[in-house]
C-alpha cells in the first residue's frame, strides 16, 4: 500500500514538473480606461513619477513608507524608490523609455522580483484611452514562477484597473490643467536629482 501511494505521489510530482515546462515563460496583464483628458496631459502625469503615489493602487498599503525621487523630474532615468522601514528591502520604479505623448515604459523591482510595465495613451472619444500593462518573464527552469504566472491576471489585474480608475479621477478633477504635485516624496540628493 505504501509503495503504491509513493508511486502515485511520484507520478504527480513528475506530471507537475513536465506541465511546468510547457507553461508560458512570459505573461502580460493589461487593463485600460478612457479618461476625459487630452493625451498630452495624461502622458505628462504618467511620465513624472512625482505623481505616481497620487493614483497608485499600492500607495494606501504603504503610505508610511519612505519615498524618494531620483534622477530627472520626468522621462527616461526618472525613478521612485521606497522602503517600508530602515533596513528593509527597497522597491524601485524607473522609466526606461519615454515617447511623448503615446507611451511610457518602466521597470519595477520589489525585493528580488522584477517586472516590466508600460502605459500606452491613444486619443479616444474626445479624451484618452490609457492602457497599463505589466509583463513578467520567467527563466527556463523557473517552474514556480511559471505557475505563479498563471495566477498573475487575478493577482494584479484588479490593482491595475483600480490604479487606472484613480488616475482617471485625478485627471478629471483638474480638467485642462496639471494636477498639483502630491506631498510626501523627497527629491534625491543624487546627481541629476530634482533638487539639482
Amino acid at each position: 500500500m505504501a509503495r503504491r501511494l509513493l508511486s502515485v505521489l511520484l507520478a504527480i510530482v513528475v506530471a507537475v514538473i513536465l506541465v511546468g515546462f510547457f507553461l508560458p515563460r512570459e505573461v502580460l496583464v493589461q487593463r485600460s480606461v478612457v479618461i476625459d483628458t487630452p493625451p498630452q496631459m495624461a502622458f505628462e502625469v504618467l511620465d513624472e513619477l512625482a505623481y505616481f503615489n497620487a493614483w497608485s493602487p499600492w500607495y494606501a498599503r504603504n503610505a508610511e513608507a519612505d519615498y524618494r525621487l531620483e534622477g530627472p523630474a520626468s522621462g527616461q532615468g526618472a525613478a521612485l524608490s521606497w522602503s517600508e522601514r530602515e533596513g528593509s528591502e527597497t522597491g524601485r520604479l524607473w522609466i526606461t523609455a519615454s515617447m511623448p505623448p503615446e507611451r511610457v515604459e518602466l521597470k519595477m523591482e520589489l525585493g528580488e522580483t522584477g517586472s516590466d510595465h508600460f502605459f500606452s495613451i491613444q486619443p479616444a472619444d474626445g479624451g484618452s484611452e490609457v492602457a497599463w500593462g505589466m509583463r513578467m518573464r520567467f527563466g527556463a527552469l523557473d517552474l514556480t514562477g511559471r505557475y505563479i504566472g498563471l495566477m498573475l491576471p487575478s493577482l494584479v489585474g484588479g490593482d491595475l484597473r483600480r490604479g487606472l480608475e484613480q488616475l482617471k479621477d485625478l485627471l478629471e478633477r483638474h480638467p485642462g490643467t496639471m494636477p498639483p504635485r502630491p506631498d510626501g516624496v523627497e527629491a534625491s540628493d543624487f546627481p541629476g536629482g530634482m533638487n539639482d
